[in-house]
């Protein structure tokens, strides 16, 4: 079953390959979303997926950033059931 990911991660994430390194690692775990540079400097992933495929995507996320993460909010809920692969917004 499928549930939708949403992070909002801060720090020194914009200028620094995070979306990219973001974009390989989704692709990788057959996740679909977007991730997207935010206003206020953070970086937002929302992504549909099995749950454990999106639980190992931010776990590598953690473990082998771009930048340095401060701070990272989750949210989980239902899937939009999106399969149109992931992209950087």
């Amino acid at each position: 079953m499928n549930v939708r990911l949403i992070a909002r991660y801060r720090g020194r994430v914009q200028g620094v390959g995070f979306r990219a390194t973001v974009l390989f690692h989704a692709r990788g775990l057959d996740i679909h979303g977007f991730v997207r540079n935010e206003p206020d400097g953070s970086v937002l992933v929302d992504a549909d997926g099995a749950k454990g495929q999106l639980k190992e995507l931010v776990d590598r996320i953690a473990t082998r950033p771009a930048g340095s993460i401060d701070d990272c909010d989750l949210s989980w809920t239902d899937s939009l059931q999106r399969s149109n692969g992931f992209s950087i917004g």
